[in-house]
């Protein structure tokens, strides 16, 4: 991989590179055929370090059996195979006491088995996808959030100190990030 290269592109193109945090849920809806959830009906999602909770401003769903299908790769795939045989296997049931646990735990299942991704999004500056979860791990949709969503990373100063602070990264990681950033431009022909 040229990173040089890459690094040079992006430096050139950096302006078309930043997207808004409305334009990123609107690809994403779009490509994915993602509809957006209110994030109370993801629980544990308070308890989320990853993430600053208030901060948090869009949660979709991606549940097309037919895209899920195409989205995931024949790993994931097998992943999910094993989490539903060993469900069946051990024959497990989750108690729960009322509706909104029920739906809770049918969201994790659902999750755990590939019936379903979340995207949750958190914005700092209010402008940005400043942070991203892709819940059940899809290799696919997590690169392409990334490159639509590192631009404000690398070409926004402000951008870059609050990522910085909140996920408390060093420049090691930074720096790391700034190269997978790079490779999944590369990935999705945006530079």
């Amino acid at each position: 991989m040229d990173y040089e290269m890459l690094h040079h592109k992006f430096k050139n193109r950096r302006q078309r590179l930043v997207f808004s945090k409305e334009i990123v849920v609107e690809r994403l809806a779009r490509r994915y055929q993602a509809v957006e959830i209110d994030k109370g009906e993801i629980t544990d999602l308070i308890n989320d370090d990853q993430l600053v909770y208030d901060y948090i401003f869009c949660c979709l769903k991606i549940g097309d059996p037919r895209l899920l299908q195409k989205i995931f790769t024949s790993q994931e795939q097998a992943d999910f195979q094993w989490e539903i045989n060993d469900n069946l296997h051990r024959n497990r049931t989750y108690p729960f006491k009322g509706e909104k646990e029920a739906a809770y735990i049918q969201l994790i299942l659902d999750e755990m088995e590939g019936r379903r991704i979340d995207v949750v999004l958190e914005s700092l500056d209010g402008e940005h996808v400043t942070g991203f979860l892709v819940r059940n791990q899809s290799e696919e949709v997590g690169s392409y959030i990334w490159s639509l969503t590192g631009g404000a990373h690398f070409a926004n100063e402000q951008v870059k100190k609050m990522v910085i602070q909140a996920r408390q990264l060093t420049d090691e990681e930074y720096q790391s990030s700034y190269l997978d950033y790079l490779e999944e431009l590369q990935r999705w022909n945006l530079v």
